[in-house]
């Protein structure tokens, strides 16, 4: 059985439109929410000067990390495009996976009508990949 990322409600449409305004560069952020629920997603400047890598600025990972200290929520994983590329993990991708436990979210095909978009898990070289299903966000929280 595949292990399932929900996303709340209109969070996919944000990054398909951060993916096609970066392009033909890779865009990057961060997704916060817990292990199986991400409830934000927060665009960061993507520091790699090469077109077709990404690197999530630092100092952005670390404000967010103290934005969400005592909040129960987390940065659960990262997003990035591959605008010339398909949605799986290129092996940079695999290679500079540092936290086992994180969502990598993929969006390609970013021009099409209907973009892919795909979600892993990466550890130690093994991709495990998720399914992602978009959902109404808990309005009482």
């Amino acid at each position: 059985m595949t292990d399932t990322i929900h996303l709340a409600v209109g969070l996919l449409g944000e990054i398909v439109e951060r993916a096609r305004l970066a392009a033909p560069s890779e865009c990057c952020g961060l997704l916060v929410g817990t292990r199986s629920r991400v409830d934000e997603c927060v665009a960061t400047a993507n520091v790699d000067p090469h077109p077709s890598r990404y690197q999530v600025d630092p100092a952005a990972h670390l404000a967010l990390n103290r934005r969400l200290r005592g909040s129960g929520r987390a940065i659960v994983g990262v997003y990035h495009s591959h605008p010339r590329g398909g949605g799986d993990p290129s092996p940079t991708d695999v290679a500079e996976a540092l936290y086992p436990d994180f969502i990598h979210l993929i969006v390609s095909a970013v021009f099409d009508d209907t973009p892919e978009i795909r979600a892993f898990r990466i550890s130690e070289g093994k991709v495990q990949r998720l399914g992602v299903e978009e959902e109404a966000g808990d309005e009482s929280s």
